[in-house]
């Protein structure tokens, strides 16, 4: 996945839930750049708190290999962590490379209403 890749996938995602997207970030092995931030969240990350969950996402990425082996399900494509006021989503396109996104809870549960009705049940 490239930059041009991540930037496309942010239009998509503006187009579609509009000012619910948070964040849209692309990595590399060496690099990272945001590629989109809204303005609220950037006012909640200090200094190097960003570049602190870049690291988080590029460790995860780097375990896709040692996670598509250990489940017969074929190429991992994407993770889902579903926070109480965003979602993140994470697309690892190899071990060092990947484009992590953040929506509002909201609007996944709007979206994907599957999701949201099986943490009702769990938490019963």
């Amino acid at each position: 996945m490239s930059v041009a890749a991540a930037e496309s996938l942010t239009e998509f995602l503006r187009e579609r839930v509009g000012d619910h997207l948070r964040s849209v970030v692309h990595y590399t092995a060496d690099d990272w750049q945001v590629v989109y931030l809204r303005d609220d969240v950037a006012d909640r990350y200090a200094d190097g708190e960003i570049e602190r969950a870049v690291d988080d996402v590029r460790l995860e990425g780097f375990g896709k290999p040692h996670q598509e082996s250990l489940y017969d399900h074929g190429e991992l494509n994407c993770t889902v962590k579903c926070f109480e006021n965003a979602v993140e989503m994470h697309f690892a396109h190899d071990a060092n490379t990947g484009t992590a996104v953040a929506l509002d809870a909201e609007v996944f549960a709007v979206h994907n209403t599957f999701i949201g009705r099986c943490r009702e049940l769990v938490a019963d």
